[in-house]
Formats: C-alpha cells, sequence, structure tokens
C-alpha cells in the first residue's frame, strides 16, 4: 500500500505521452519535463528528475537505473533493448497496450472477488455478534456458551475474536501487496505458481506473452539470437525462466537453433505448440512477425485464465467462511446434544 512503484495507470500515461513525443522526435527530457508538470501527481518529482538526467546527456537506460526498483522489470528490460535497437516508439505503443492489459485484468479480478470478500467479512462480525449474544444471555451460575471452543464469550470474548481474525487478515493483505512490489519474491512467486495446478496455467501464459514480446522486438531489431534471448528470459520475469537465459543464450551462441533450445527448458515452460511456432517462424525466416502474434494470443489466454485465478481465489474465501461456519455449527449441536443427555437423565 505504501509502495513507490509506478502504477500501471502511471505507467499507460507515461508510455503513450513518451509513445508520441520519441514519434514526433521531442527530445525525452523535455517530455518528462513536460510529465513533471502536468503527468500523474504521484509520478510528477521522479519525471521532473528524470528529465534532469535525460539532459545532463544520460541514455533512458541509464537515466532509469538509479529509480529502476520504481519500475516493473519488463519496463526497464523492453526501454533498454528499444533504445538501443532505435524502436523505441514501438516499445512504448506494446508496453502502453500490454499495461493496459493489466488494468483490465485487474479490474476484472478485483470484481470477482468483491462478493466472496463481503461473505468473509460478514462471516466474521456474524460469528462475533453471536459470542457477545451467547455471552450475555449466560445463566446466573455464569457458565456461558462456548460457540468456538476457544473460551471467548461475551463482550471481551468478541472483541479478542474481531482483533484476530483482522489482524490474520490485514496480515495476509500485506504480505500479498508485499510480494507483489518486490520483483524477487514476485518472481519467485510465479516461479512456484507454474507448480500449482489451475494457476500454471495463468502465469504461465502471462511469462509467455512477455517473453513473446521479448523475441518480436529483438527480432524486429536485427539483434544476434543469443543476446535476442537472454533479454526475453528476463523479460518474462519470472525465475523459472530467468534461470535458464544464460544456458539458453550460450546455447544459441554455439549455433543451435532456437526451438530446440528452449525444448531443452522442459516443456513445462514452453509446451509443445509454442517450439512447433517458433520453429515454423525460424524455418520461414519471419520469427519477429510470428512472435508478435503469439504476444497476442497469449494477452487474451491470460485474461481468460485470471478469470479462473479468480474463481479460486474466491473458492479459497469461501472455503474459509465455510470452515468458520461449520466449526460453530457442529459446537451448537454438540452442545444441543449436552442439553438433551442432561435432561434425560434429570428425567
Amino acid at each position: 500500500m505504501f509502495s513507490s512503484r509506478l502504477s500501471p495507470k502511471v505507467l499507460v500515461f507515461w508510455c503513450r505521452a513518451l509513445k508520441h513525443g520519441v514519434d514526433i522526435g521531442l527530445p525525452l527530457g523535455k517530455t518528462f519535463r513536460m510529465q513533471g508538470k502536468s503527468g500523474p501527481p504521484k509520478a510528477r518529482a521522479l519525471a521532473m528528475t528524470l528529465a534532469g538526467r535525460c539532459d545532463d546527456g544520460q541514455s533512458l537506460r541509464e537515466a532509469l537505473k538509479p529509480d529502476a526498483a520504481r519500475f516493473p522489470v519488463l519496463f526497464v528490460e523492453l526501454v533498454g533493448m528499444g533504445e538501443k535497437t532505435g524502436r523505441l516508439t514501438e516499445v512504448f505503443g506494446t508496453l502502453e497496450e500490454y499495461y493496459e492489459t493489466i488494468i483490465d485484468a485487474n479490474r476484472k479480478f478485483t470484481q470477482a472477488l468483491i462478493w466472496p470478500v463481503l461473505m468473509y467479512v460478514a462471516a466474521i462480525f456474524i460469528i462475533a455478534a453471536m459470542v457477545l449474544v451467547l455471552g450475555l444471555i449466560a445463566p446466573s451460575d455464569g457458565k456461558g456458551f462456548d460457540a468456538l471452543g476457544l473460551g471467548l464469550m461475551g463482550p471481551s470474548g468478541a472483541l479478542i475474536w474481531l482483533a484476530v481474525s483482522g489482524g490474520f487478515t490485514a496480515a495476509v493483505v500485506v504480505v500479498f501487496l508485499y510480494v507483489k512490489s518486490n520483483d524477487r519474491l514476485r518472481a519467485k512467486g510465479e516461479a512456484l505458481a507454474l507448480r500449482i495446478p489451475g494457476l500454471a496455467g495463468c502465469f504461465r501464459a502471462f511469462a509467455l506473452q512477455r517473453f513473446s514480446l521479448g523475441l518480436h522486438m529483438t527480432g524486429e531489431a536485427g539483434l544476434k539470437a543469443d543476446k535476442a534471448l537472454l533479454l526475453s528470459f528476463r523479460a518474462t520475469s519470472n525465475e523459472a525462466y530467468t534461470r535458464h537465459g544464460e544456458s539458453a543464450s550460450r546455447a544459441a551462441r554455439d549455433g543451435n537453433k532456437i526451438a530446440p533450445t528452449l525444448a531443452a527448458c522442459g516443456d513445462t515452460l514452453f509446451p509443445v505448440e509454442f517450439l512447433d511456432t517458433i520453429s515454423i517462424g525460424e524455418t520461414t525466416g519471419r520469427l519477429p512477425d510470428v512472435m508478435a502474434k503469439q504476444a497476442k494470443q497469449y494477452q487474451e489466454e491470460a485474461a481468460r485464465k485470471m478469470k479462473l485465478l479468480a474463481m479460486i481465489a474466491g473458492g479459497v474465501v469461501y472455503a474459509a467462511v465455510g470452515f468458520m461456519l461449520i466449526v460453530l455449527i457442529v459446537r451448537i449441536l454438540m452442545s444441543i446434544g449436552g442439553v438433551y443427555q442432561d435432561a434425560m437423565k434429570g428425567l
């Protein structure tokens, strides 16, 4: 929540402005200075800093380097790639579309979670209300009904329940946001997600989209295969892929074709249909065009998989609510059974 990283909305705004600025020949320093005056408020100070560095003769990659932590890895890698190859306009246009996709996916993901989260919050407060009420109507001997079996009864028990459940929820949210804003931890998390059924397809689609974008850009710029592969692996921002970057680059440098080089990384990372497409692109000499189409295809697939991810997340929330309610119901039934047995003994 308190991260200094630029949001996708700011990046879309900047990419759009930089794309038009570079296209009409505007100096980068002037474009950033304009953003520092009228751009997104939270990024104006950074825009003025970048304007000063560009005016001092630094390249855009050099200007970004001191504040690289505020930008996604994909942004820094592709911008550096575009600057080296003289294709900054295309890079900013591609990044603009990519971050618009991210914004749309996040919006749909959030919308899908609204109802499960409301149910979760409602369940917490309902249980707190039951703990409070059952404690207040305790018999004269002071032995109230412990609904949760945790010794929580009355006003104090309700407050303790709210504090513990609220603290647990807040901790989960904070950990999620911290991992999301930390490139290294997020790369590890996305690599781990590739091993989890249901999550693997979504995160692989995002990684392959980034990889395809990188290979498209480097191919269009005429970079050699070894350098193109190294940059494309870095662009995935997924540790499961980036760890193969150096070995794949060496294999390409030794004269191996791209398709068998990627096949050596395993079908978990590169499915057979993706490798077949790479092979066709190499054979026809149209690999950059093929990769552009692949990036578009995986962008659409990632959007579909994101809906599945939202369903899974919603299911986890529903499971948490169901677990709390089941515990409560079982406790109530056990208590009723005890009261019934006591009544029968009395009779």
